[in-house]
């Protein structure tokens, strides 16, 4: 199925049980709704899945040249609008995280839930800005370079062998992207600001925290101290694996994810 959003017509599917609560899955970098296929499938009895194609990503078109995480997040109010619901709980995979956060600061009043999956509420830094650039450097010189070094690292070093069929598939399909997808969503994380207090010091809005223990992407040990500081009732669990856990460690991923959606009310 497909709705406008500005100059951009958006690709999305929905699947499960019309009259189960909302999750609104939203994808990460470089991938598409494909990816919720197996936790979608796991709980089809139970929930309503909206699972969209980002701007810029999939079958989704781009709007400009900047891909921000406010403008994702507003298309995705503007999905669920068309889709007749009010209020869901956003699953968000790595940059899908960043614009769960930011719909959640932008539309808290739809915001059911929030569950950020290989991600973080962090800003990125001087080095992680400079690698993005690089990345577009890189990207606008050849994008399927750009694919086929950057996907392989996303899984933990151990698995690359392992998941070498997967990373193979993962980067053919990545190809359909534009040059304008990939440097429009580099741009837009770069852009983002930090939106900690939404995942560790506020409690109106449930949040979980899922990662993975040999996630390339990130400081594990950092991020683990950061989960323990936390100031409400912060849901926090480690998987095996590294960045790609609905690849690496997928019956972890869904049963983390499907425990904390038990104990929304």
């Amino acid at each position: 199925m497909y709705f406008q959003y500005k100059n951009a017509l958006v690709h999305f599917k929905r699947k499960g049980n019309i009259h189960g609560k909302t999750v609104l899955a939203v994808h990460g970098f470089t991938e598409n709704a494909n990816m919720w296929k197996g936790l979608s499938k796991a709980l089809k009895n139970d929930y309503d899945f909206i699972l969209p194609d980002l701007l810029g990503h999939g079958k989704s078109e781009p709007t400009g040249e900047v891909l921000s995480m406010e403008e994702q997040a507003g298309m995705l109010k503007l999905l669920l609008q068309r889709q007749g619901i009010e209020k869901a709980i956003l699953i968000g995979h790595s940059m899908g995280g960043y614009i769960a956060l930011a719909f959640a600061e932008l539309f808290p009043e739809k915001t059911e839930a929030i569950v950020l999956l290989n991600s973080h509420p962090f800003a990125d830094g001087p080095e992680k800005i400079e690698s993005r650039r690089q990345g577009i450097r890189v990207a606008k010189q050849n994008k399927n370079q750009f694919l086929a070094t950057a996907i392989p690292s996303f899984f933990a070093p151990y698995n690359r062998e392992k998941f070498h069929s997967e990373i193979t598939g993962l980067i053919t399909d990545s190809t359909r992207m534009s040059t304008e997808g990939i440097t429009g969503a580099l741009l837009g994380m770069i852009s983002r600001k930090d939106r900690s207090n939404i995942l560790f010091n506020q409690n109106e809005i449930p949040a979980a925290w899922i990662i993975s223990r040999d996630d390339p992407l990130i400081d594990f040990k950092t991020f683990e101290q950061k989960a323990s500081e936390a100031k409400n009732g912060l849901y926090f669990r480690v998987m095996d694996g590294g960045h790609m856990s609905y690849l690496e460690s997928p019956a972890q991923m869904s049963a983390h994810i499907e425990e904390f959606l038990k104990q929304l009310k």
